[in-house]
């Protein structure tokens, strides 16, 4: 019975390997849908730990375009924000494991005293450890955002750069290096 099973499952992951080569090879991944986890901890001396958990879930609607968004939770600025993320991305291929991304987004931020919005273009890298499993890392802003206060002035924030040493958060969203782990079903 376990000769049977450990076959089973053995054939199983054979078949799920060649259907995504082959789904990367004929019409890349349109129709494919992926779930992505990503989290992060920032604690600087002198203030409050900093952490967000932002899993997202999106679709291919052509062979290198995908459409999705995240939804999660952060505790910066000293409270509970909510996050509602649509976000796009182009995919560019440089070998069948490795690929580059350009992502659009519109974070929308949601505070107890405050809410913030914003549009952004993040490039990032997208590599197959195995299977149907990648890694992502995000490097870097391009995009304004907006922090409006309950009885206050808002206050815009432009980011230009690809600071990938930079572990510091702006509204909640990170702006240096970020990784996450992705799985395409």
């Amino acid at each position: 019975m376990k000769k049977l099973l450990l076959s089973l499952v053995m054939i199983s992951l054979l078949s799920e390997i060649t259907f995504s080569q082959e789904k990367v090879e004929n019409q890349g991944f349109k129709g494919a849908w992926w779930g992505l986890m990503s989290a992060s901890y920032n604690k600087t001396e002198g203030s409050a730990a900093v952490y967000t958990i932002l899993p997202a879930v999106g679709t291919f609607v052509s062979a290198d375009v995908t459409i999705g968004a995240a939804l999660g939770y952060t505790n910066a600025l000293s409270q509970d924000v909510f996050i509602v993320k649509p976000l796009a991305r182009k995919y560019f291929g440089v070998s069948d494991k490795f690929f580059l991304f350009i992502e659009g987004n519109v974070p929308l931020l949601f505070g107890e005293n405050f809410n913030a919005y914003g549009f952004n273009i993040e490039p990032g890298i997208d590599y197959f450890i195995g299977g149907k499993w990648t890694i992502e890392a995000k490097f870097g802003r391009f995009g304004y955002n907006v922090f409006n206060p309950d009885g206050g002035s808002s206050v815009g924030t432009t980011t230009f750069g690809f600071n990938m040493f930079d572990s510091q958060t702006q509204e909640g969203l990170g702006a240096g290096l970020s990784f996450g782990l992705k799985y395409l079903f």
